[in-house]
């Protein structure tokens, strides 16, 4: 289970919501949530309990957040008692209302506090004559005091938190991405690539992985019968030899033997992944989780299907994690014959609708964000023909066609 986010709780304590209500509504929306902002589906009646207000000044603070985009909804719930609507937070516009406030960003006017209904009237209230008064007139408090230097940071805390996670999570999370994409990662030694990545700049780091894929591209074709260990590839800086232009020609020399990403080999292999049976086993729930079931907050099927996601299919991960980078999948020729399984799905279409609905059933990991693409491709006849699809896959002649990132 992930830990409460200190940069994005930060920001929120920092934030001028206008109204107490409804920056504790907030806070406990951060609370919930993963680092991107995603994932947050607490009940109603848990965020009130949180915010000590009613269901119903919660749903209207909900509302309110909609409506100026601080929130969007990713899926609706049911009408049970344990399906609720999930949610993921727009960082932008939190860390704009971190700087700004709520009256800013919103445009309208700051919440006023106390009787501003009484109208006053045309005489003046008070003492406001030149008669000397009986007690003179004094300054009051310490005025001559230097005011508080302001801190480079707003939130020192905050910026030390952020700078140990840049320096641990952040590049180990990098570093296996990195190195999981190495096609002779499973033989490398693990420990002496991660050395020799930790010595390398942040600009390094990320040129290196930038280039990586051209470089076995590279190494593909010029007929060399070994590549070399990713930590080689690294401590070397190996990247750094390539022409500039190297990976335009690469691509155009190997177009045929990779599958763009959202294309129909490209779908293929994805779905065949799912029916032919999950790669990993997930981990089990961890205490914090059983007690948000207890809780009410969610229940334990969506908790598993979730796991199952990001754990059941290292490989669609991984494809996943290339096509957002615009890398495809390097593929065998066998793998071409999907193309005759698959059909295109506009993007946001009601087919496109039910795929997504299908993958959040069966805890299968959806697919990133298309960019541009209008269409991808999915099995033909939408869910309703998966049966179809893995007759299809179980009767022969498309196993073996899909290489390292998919195997």
């Amino acid at each position: 289970m992930r830990a409460v986010s200190a940069f994005l709780l930060g920001i929120g304590f920092r934030a001028d919501m206008g109204t107490c209500a409804r920056k504790l509504v907030l806070l406990k929306l951060i609370d919930a949530c993963e680092d991107d902002g995603s994932r947050i589906f607490p009940a109603i009646s848990t965020i009130a309990r949180a915010a000590q207000c009613s269901t119903r000044q919660v749903q209207r603070e909900l509302q309110a957040f909609r409506e100026i985009g601080l929130i969007r909804l990713v899926r609706e719930g049911g009408k049970g008692p344990r399906s609720t609507n999930e949610y993921a937070l727009d960082l932008d516009l939190l860390t704009r209302l971190g700087k700004d406030g709520w009256s800013v960003v919103t445009g309208a006017p700051a919440d006023d506090k106390g009787d501003t209904v009484s109208p006053l009237d045309d005489d003046e209230k008070g003492d406001t004559g030149d008669a000397v008064r009986v007690t003179p007139a004094t300054d009051k408090g310490d005025i001559a005091c230097h005011p508080t230097p302001p801190d480079p940071s707003p939130d020192p805390s905050m910026e030390r938190e952020r700078g140990r996670e840049e320096g641990s999570k952040a590049v180990e999370r990098d570093f296996k991405r990195a190195y999981a994409a190495w096609p002779t990662f499973v033989s490398d030694s693990e420990p002496a690539a991660r050395k020799a990545w930790s010595a390398l700049t942040a600009e390094e780091r990320a040129e290196a992985f930038a280039r990586q894929a051209d470089y076995v591209a590279e190494v593909k074709k010029l007929g060399r019968q070994k590549l070399c260990a990713y930590g080689a590839y690294l401590g070397e800086r190996r990247w750094t030899k390539l022409e500039p232009k190297a990976a335009e020609t690469v691509v155009a020399a190997l177009a045929d033997d990779v599958a763009p990403p959202f294309g129909p080999v490209w779908g293929g292999l994805r779905v065949k992944q799912f029916v032919t049976g999950m790669k990993a086993v997930p981990p089990g729930l961890t205490a914090i989780e059983r007690q948000l079931v207890v809780d009410g907050t969610t229940d334990e099927a969506t908790l598993h299907r979730q796991k199952r996601a990001r754990f059941g299919w290292p490989a669609v991960n991984e494809m996943h994690r290339r096509a957002m980078a615009g890398q495809g999948v390097p593929v065998g020729p066998k793998a071409s014959a999907l193309e005759m399984l698959m059909e295109p799905v506009p993007v946001g279409s009601e087919r496109f609708e039910e795929w997504r609905l299908e993958h959040e059933l069966r805890g299968w990991p959806w697919i990133p964000d298309p960019g541009d693409m209008r269409v991808v491709y999915f099995p033909m006849g939408g869910p309703a023909g998966l049966d179809d699809f893995e007759a299809a896959i179980k009767r022969g002649g498309h196993d073996g066609g899909e290489r390292q990132a998919a195997e």
